[in-house]
């Protein structure tokens, strides 16, 4: 199967959609951070997950893509050695990417505020169901905008998708929970 793939010239017609879908990504990306929450979807899962930015992801695969084309069509390198080029380098610029909007653009979005003083007491709807010794998500609109936050449960019982919560108290960008209970 990999061998028609290399032979056949269908890794460049790989690395190419590749680039060109991961790149309008990034647009859509960079565009939806003020649009709003065009990708927002609810997982639920018992696993702990990193944050990571879908601009680093989209980074990554454009950053793949080009560098895929450029060492099988002007380098001329055989399949095997240009697929762990490209890898390596997609790697590379991903992590970048994180680490831009990790300590770059974070920090900026949420200097408005503190979070400490604004979500504080505040009360949030689950978006990831928060497990009751695990990691899920709240998240809550302020001046700023939509704010999310990993949360944890501070009663230890699991809270579900869709539940109202009060924020306790903050650390990092990790809230402590507790559900409300309505009437």
């Amino acid at each position: 199967m990999f061998g028609e793939i290399f032979e056949s010239g269908s890794l460049t017609i790989i690395y190419a959609l590749v680039l060109g879908i991961s790149f309008f990504f990034a647009l859509l990306s960079l565009i939806g951070v003020g649009v709003g929450d065009m990708f927002d979807f609810d997982v639920d899962s018992e696993l702990d997950f990193i944050s990571i930015s879908p601009f680093a992801i989209a980074s990554f695969g454009a950053i793949f893509g080009l560098v895929g084309l450029i060492t099988l069509e002007w380098l001329e390198m055989s399949p095997i050695p240009s697929i762990l080029v490209s890898s390596g380098v997609g790697v590379v610029f991903g992590l970048a990417a994180q680490a831009f909007f990790i300590y770059i653009l974070a920090p900026s979005k949420s200097s408005h505020y503190s979070l400490e003083t604004d979500a504080v007491g505040r009360e949030a709807e689950v978006t990831i169901t928060i497990p009751g010794s695990g990691l899920g998500q709240v998240a809550f609109t302020n001046q700023s905008g939509r704010v999310t936050l990993g949360a944890r449960s501070t009663t230890g019982s699991p809270i579900r998708t869709g539940e109202v919560i009060q924020i306790e108290r903050i650390s990092g960008r990790v809230a402590f929970v507790t559900p409300i209970e309505r009437e």
